[in-house]
Formats: C-alpha cells, sequence, structure tokens
C-alpha cells in the first residue's frame, strides 16, 4: 500500500467518523447528554474500529460501495433508538447528514482527480478541514435555528426525507457505484450539476419549513388574541351585569331600610338581624372579583383561572400588577396565557387532590412572574432548560414564550423538583 494510498484511506476514516458528529449536532436524544456521549461512543466507537478495519482489509472502495449496509443501516436504527423524535424530523435529519457529508466527500474527489488525480493530497487536506469547518458552522450558527424550527413544525418532514434520500443514492450511485469517479470521470459533469442542485434543493425546503414555521407562530398569535378579545368582551359583559345588579339592589335599598326600621321599632331585633344578614349576601353575589389592576391582564387571569376552578383545580395567587404597565400589555398577556394554560393542561391530568396551581406576580423593583404546579412522571429538558413538549406534560406555548423574552431581554428559568413544576420569568421595566 503506497503512502497516497493511506493518505485516502486515512481520509475515510476521518470522514465517517465526522459523519457521527455532524448528525449528533443536528438531533436530540431522548436520554441525558451525558448517557447519550457514553452509548454513541461505544457504539459507534466500535463501528469505526471495524470500518477502520475492513478499509485495510478489503480497501477503500469495498468500504465506500458496501456502505449502506455496514454503516449507514447500523448507525440509522441506533441513533432511532436514541432518539427524542421517532418521526419524519428524525429520517430527515438522517438523510440531511447522510447527503452533505456525501456531498463534501464527492467534492474533495472531484477536485483530488483534477488537481492531484495520483496522490490524494487534495482529497486529504479537503476532507481534513472540510468537515471540523462544517461542524462549527453547525454547531455555532445551525444547530439552535433547526431544532427550534423542528420542535415548532411536526409535520411534512417525510417529503422532504423522500427528496433528500434520492438526491444521497443518485450521488452514491454517480460517484462511487459500480466505481469511482478516478475510473470513470464520464460521470463528473452529471456531478457537479448534482453537487451544484444539492444546496439550492436544501435551501429552498428550509425555507417552505421556516415559512411553515413563522405561519405556525401567526396562528398561535392570532388564536391567542382572539382569546384575548373574548375574554375582555366577557370580563364587561360580567362588570356590566354586577354594576346592573348593584343598581337594583341600590334602588331596593331605601325600601329595606324601612322595613329594617320598623322591625327595630316593633321590637324585632333578631327579625331584623336575619333580613340584614340576608340583605349582605344578596349585596356579596353581585361582586366582581378581580385579581389585578390591569384591565386587559385581569381579563386573561379571570378567563383562565375561571378555566381551572372549572376543572376542579385550586388557585392560589398573588397578582400585583398596577394599571399602569410600562410594557406591551398584549404581548405579556400571550406569556401569562401560555403559561397558565400549560399548567391546567398539566394538573388536570391529576387526581383531584392534588390539583392545585400557584402564581405570583409582583412588578417592583422588576417584573417577576411565576406559576407552579404539581406533576407526575418526568420532564425533559432540552439544551436551553426548556421543557421538551409531549402528550401530558408542558411544552405548547414554550416557543412563544421564548420569543418574548428573547425580544424583551427577559430571563426565563425552568424547573421540575420535588414533585413541582415551575416557570419563573423576570423582565426589568423600571428605570431609575
Amino acid at each position: 500500500m503506497s503512502d497516497y494510498t493511506l493518505l485516502r484511506d486515512i481520509s475515510l476514516i476521518w470522514s465517517l467518523f465526522h459523519v457521527l458528529i455532524l448528525f449528533i449536532a443536528f438531533y436530540e436524544s431522548r436520554y441525558p447528554r451525558r448517557k447519550t456521549f457514553i452509548l454513541t461512543g461505544i457504539f459507534m466507537g466500535g463501528l469505526l474500529v471495524l470500518l477502520s478495519i475492513l478499509i485495510f482489509i478489503k480497501g477503500a472502495l469495498w468500504v465506500s460501495n458496501a456502505a449502506l449496509v455496514i454503516c449507514t443501516l447500523p448507525s440509522l436504527i441506533f441513533f432511532y433508538i436514541m432518539s427524542g423524535q421517532r418521526d419524519g424530523r428524525f429520517v430527515f435529519t438522517f438523510c440531511l447528514v447522510d447527503t452533505v457529508s456525501l456531498w463534501l466527500m464527492t467534492l474533495t474527489m472531484v477536485l483530488s482527480y483534477w488537481f492531484t488525480p495520483d496522490t490524494y493530497w487534495v482529497l486529504f487536506f479537503g476532507r481534513l478541514i472540510g468537515f471540523p469547518a462544517f461542524e462549527y458552522l453547525a454547531w455555532r450558527r445551525l444547530r439552535r435555528p433547526y431544532l427550534e424550527v423542528q420542535r415548532a413544525v411536526a409535520k411534512g418532514w417525510f417529503s422532504f426525507a423522500a427528496v433528500s434520500a434520492v438526491f444521497y443514492i443518485l450521488l452514491f450511485v454517480a460517484s462511487l457505484y459500480p466505481v469511482s469517479i478516478y475510473e470513470n470521470p464520464d460521470n463528473i459533469p452529471v456531478i457537479l450539476l448534482l453537487l451544484i442542485l444539492m444546496p439550492l434543493m436544501y435551501w429552498n425546503i428550509f425555507q417552505v419549513i421556516v415559512r411553515q414555521q413563522r405561519l405556525a407562530d401567526a396562528e398561535e398569535k392570532a388564536r391567542i388574541l382572539h382569546l384575548q378579545s373574548v375574554m375582555i368582551q366577557q370580563r364587561i359583559e360580567q362588570t356590566m351585569e354586577a354594576e346592573k345588579q348593584i343598581s337594583i339592589h341600590r334602588h331596593d335599598m331605601h325600601h329595606r331600610l324601612q322595613t329594617i326600621n320598623t322591625m327595630l321599632e316593633n321590637g324585632e331585633i333578631n327579625e331584623a338581624q336575619n333580613y340584614i344578614k340576608n340583605s349582605h349576601e344578596s349585596l356579596t353575589d353581585t361582586r366582581s372579583s378581580h385579581w389585578c389592576m390591569h384591565p386587559v391582564l385581569d381579563a386573561v387571569f379571570s378567563a383562565y383561572f375561571r378555566k381551572a376552578e372549572a376543572e376542579g383545580i385550586r388557585i392560589e395567587a398573588d397578582m400585583g400588577i398596577p394599571a399602569d404597565l410600562p410594557v406591551d400589555a398584549v404581548e405579556l398577556s400571550t406569556v401569562f396565557a401560555n403559561a397558565l394554560e400549560n399548567a391546567i393542561h398539566a394538573v388536570s391530568k391529576l387526581p383531584q387532590e392534588q390539583r392545585v396551581i400557584r402564581c405570583r406576580c409582583i412588578c417592583q423593583p422588576q417584573l417577576m412572574f411565576y406559576v407552579s404546579n404539581p406533576y407526575t412522571g418526568k420532564v425533559k429538558f432540552d439544551e436551553n432548560n426548556r421543557p421538551v413538549a409531549d402528550s401530558t406534560l408542558h411544552g405548547i406555548g414554550t416557543h412563544s414564550i421564548a420569543a418574548y423574552c428573547e425580544k424583551h431581554g427577559a430571563v426565563c428559568e425552568y424547573s421540575a423538583e420535588n414533585g413541582w413544576f415551575s416557570i419563573q420569568i423576570v423582565q426589568t421595566i423600571w428605570t431609575k
């Protein structure tokens, strides 16, 4: 084996190793980070050792042609077991990483054929530099928005994955099967077209996905705004009804005072006391409960607390919010609505005696709002310490809350300790 062939084989092992690193950058494991790295290191480390042995025994071309069976399928099964998203999102991510890696490997093959066809120096250094450079871009710039898009958009990924898989097959056949481009350079024009088309394909796919995310965000905001308008209208109607009842009782007060006066003149003390007690209870029934001074936020709290009480949930709330609040009340009410909706959704699954939601809000010296509720099971957090959505626990609306915090410089912290899940938001709103 010549030194130049050794460069080719080392570059192939290097490439296969970095394919794994790229995939880890773009998927979310269902297990904690430490356990994920340990299991991935054991399984994929063993697979890399096996591939390295086969490269030196069978040759790089044989391993490349058999990569689908001896590398792609085992890693597909392993990461599927590890993945927290076992649907089209996982399939697309797997196809994306494999296709991008094959794209980079094919590009270095073409460049090596043009410039150093007999030495593999361009192939070796191209992969040596190319994979770490793309990994840096993936981890620093692409990972976070990609994972956020996956959390926000759950449908439509299978069709994108199918397109990606077809490109992978086309690129694999054109560049490696049945022989590499070194032995069949006539395929280079086709390969160049595929190398140009693939970035364009992914650009358009991500544009579609981002538009879907924006549409989903817009629909959520529209739903919240509609709910807010309905709640405010209900609050107005409740207030008007209470004022109407108070007006009626005020009108009747003159007659009641005369009746009480007559009872006292006749010495009917007990009867007068009972009459006063019944009148007091009648007036109490007309009282309109208020949770805070700000009308918009008060409407939100009233609606969600009323919804919670309908679910048999006890509310322990202290909402110290003034009428004059120097923040966008509509945007802030969306945060409150999402947090309370998540809490109600979680607590409604618990036994009746455990159904309680605790809320508190203060506005000086900073705006601080927290919601806390009991939970069962296990709450999973992502790398940003946000709860990952599932069918029973929190997660709905966390994207909207995160967007508000990022826009207004607020800090949002989630915790799940001792059977209680909490969200706390702190925002500086007062300037000294």
